[in-house]
Order: structure tokens, then C-alpha cells, then sequence
């Protein structure tokens, strides 16, 4: 494949991305603009998020910022949080979907909005006064669905080669993360700490795949089954750093649960 044929291919390969990409830079530029004139808007969901290495917080006000207008149209026609639980969820199986098929570029974005209806929910709930332990529950619930669906793609596409290995982790991991939290409340211990949580999981995985159709046009230009190399990247850095949290998760829990239960147990 000759230079001229890696320049049609990679014009093809964006085509489908490259308008959404070039709003959401816009909407970025605009965004800091008002940050400038007006300040930092603040959003209650990434103060209790705390401080992450992996999205700053410019990032974070940003998509929550250029989402607003959908959850305010959301609340006016008062579309249950429960469906839009619901939608987010179908849009990560046809992640995983596309995914399965090689379409990485669709994949990735699919994937990125499947998790942004994950903060529209609870802001609609908010704001339709419509919050409950069954909506909890079938938000957290589906969350795993959601990610094991688009995870389950990228198994699917990897398998055969060794790197199904870190696909593997990178799902291990993923789930851990939320389950040795779960698990802690449910001990009383709060186990907040590490960073790569879902949102980061969605952003690197999602900005990895969309894009890395881009990178594979121009070094496995013809392949037949491109492995995609930045999708690999952004999956290795989620198997790591997932892995690393639900440790971490895991063995702050059981040593503040076992320096309790020490500390109660009767002196002989």
C-alpha cells in the first residue's frame, strides 16, 4: 500500500468520527473560554469523586457541562432515570457489538456515550425527585452488564492471540474494582481509594478504540485483522491500573476489618 492509499484510507477511517470529534473539540475551546471569564463551574459528582491523575477535573466539569442540555430535555419530557439506565446499557452491548466485528471506531464512541448515560441516570433521578433503592440497584447492577458486554466485544475480537491475556485482566479487573468496594460498604469500611474507575475504564478504553483505526492505517496499513495498537495500549493501562485498585480495595478492607474485629475481641 502506497502513501496515497494510507491517505485515502485513513480520510475513510475518521469520516465517520470526524464530525463528532471536531464538535466536541469546539464545545472543549467554548468550554475554557468560560472557564476564563467565569470560572470553574462546580458539580457535586466530581467533588465526591475526588482528585483523578487519569481525568482532571477540567475534563470531568467539561463533559458533564456539555451534557446538561441532554439531561435538561431528559427531565422536561421526564424520561424515567431507570431508562436511561437502560439505553446506556443497550449502547455498551452495541459497543461490544461493533467491537466483535472490528468497526473500533463506532465501538469506541458507542461505548463513550453508553457511559455518559451512566451520569445522566442518577442527574435525572436528582433532579425528577425520583431516587430509590431499586434504581440504585438496577444502575449498579447493569453498570456490570454494560461493561462486560463492551469488554465481551474486545475478548471476542482478541481471541486467537496472546493479548487476550490482558483483555482478560483488563475485565478482571473492571469488575473487581466495583465489587471490592461493594463489598467493603457492605462491611461498614469505605474503600474509595485508587483511580481507574468506571469513568476512566470508559474514557481510556473508548478514546483508544475510536481512534485507533487512524493509527493501525498507518502501521499495519492491508492488514486483513489489524490489531490496533493504541486500543491495545489503552487496554493494557486499564488492566494494570484496575487490577492495582481492586488490590488496593482488597487489602485496606481486610486490614481495617481485621485491626476491628482485634480491637473487640476480649482481653484474656
Amino acid at each position: 500500500m502506497n502513501l496515497s492509499e494510507i491517505n485515502t484510507s485513513l480520510y475513510y477511517t475518521l469520516l465517520p468520527a470526524g464530525a463528532i470529534t471536531l464538535f466536541l473539540m469546539s464545545a472543549l475551546v467554548v468550554f475554557c473560554g468560560r472557564v476564563i471569564i467565569y470560572g470553574m463551574p462546580t458539580t457535586d459528582r466530581v467533588e465526591q469523586r475526588g482528585h483523578s491523575p487519569f481525568i482532571g477535573k477540567l475534563l470531568m466539569e467539561y463533559w458533564y457541562w456539555l451534557f446538561k442540555p441532554v439531561e435538561r430535555t431528559i427531565v422536561k419530557v421526564r424520561i424515567s432515570p431507570d431508562a436511561v439506565t437502560v439505553f446506556g446499557t443497550m449502547l455498551a452491548g452495541a459497543a461490544g457489538l461493533a467491537f466483535y466485528n472490528g468497526y473500533f471506531v463506532a465501538g469506541g464512541w458507542l461505548m463513550i456515550f453508553g457511559g455518559t448515560m451512566d451520569i445522566l441516570d442518577g442527574a435525572v433521578a436528582r433532579a425528577l425527585n425520583m431516587q430509590s433503592k431499586a434504581g440504585a440497584f438496577l444502575d449498579s447492577t447493569l453498570d456490570r452488564y454494560a461493561e462486560l458486554l463492551s469488554l465481551g466485544g474486545l475478548v471476542s475480537y482478541y481471541s486467537g492471540t496472546s493479548f487476550v491475556n490482558v483483555v482478560f485482566l483488563a475485565v478482571l479487573g473492571s469488575t473487581l474494582v466495583s465489587y471490592t468496594r461493594a463489598r467493603a460498604e457492605a462491611s461498614g469500611v469505605e474503600a474509595k481509594m485508587g483511580n481507574m474507575q468506571r469513568a476512566e475504564r470508559v474514557m481510556y478504553i473508548g478514546i483508544g478504540t475510536a481512534f485507533s483505526p487512524v493509527v493501525a492505517n498507518i502501521f499495519e496499513p492491508g492488514a486483513a485483522k489489524p490489531m490496533f495498537y493504541l486500543a491495545m495500549i489503552a487496554i493494557s493501562i486499564v488492566a494494570f491500573f484496575s487490577n492495582t485498585t481492586a488490590l488496593r480495595r482488597l487489602f485496606y478492607t481486610y486490614k481495617t476489618l481485621k485491626n476491628s474485629e482485634m480491637s473487640e475481641s476480649p482481653k484474656q
